[in-house]
């Protein structure tokens, strides 16, 4: 019996995020497997008011919701599946590294490389770099120059 393909793609305001979208749900759909979102945010700290730290929580992640909600009808549109939706809370990178170490069932990371001059991108920094004997699955950087032709073209 064959295992199913998982490919986690991570949701933020990037604008390189839609590529890594497009090419993971191209490749799930190739596959017959599944797109995985993560969507994380940052823990609040309001220890005086926890029950303005609790409201303030709940409507991050209300939000976060709404925001899978636009990628998910993408990434259905693409692959004809829905995806695997988690959000999380807590620091970015321990997130991801967290939910990578408690969900073997993930086949590849995907990440797409930012166009800025700056750099790749934070996340592509830290996996390539200082987290990268951290990762235990296969990472897929999506070059920033590719168009959503060239990334269908692929498959």
């Amino acid at each position: 019996m064959r295992n199913e393909l998982n490919f986690l793609v991570i949701i933020d305001d990037t604008q390189e995020m839609f590529q890594a979208i497009r090419y993971a749900a191209m490749r799930a759909k190739r596959a017959n497997g599944k797109v995985v979102i993560l969507y994380t945010f940052d823990s609040l700290d309001f220890s005086h008011w926890k029950s303005v730290e609790n409201i303030a929580e709940q409507e991050l992640k209300e939000e976060a919701e709404s925001k899978i909600k636009d990628y998910e009808s993408l990434i259905f549109s693409i692959s004809q599946n829905r995806p695997k939706k988690y959000i999380i809370k807590g620091d970015r990178i321990t997130c991801i590294l967290n939910f990578l170490e408690e969900n073997k069932f993930i086949s590849n990371f995907i990440l797409a490389a930012s166009s800025s001059s700056t750099g790749p991108g934070p996340l592509i920094s830290e996996f390539t770099g200082k987290s990268r004997d951290k990762l235990k699955v296969p990472l897929t950087i999506i070059p920033s120059n590719l168009s959503e032709e060239e990334i269908d073209n692929l498959f």
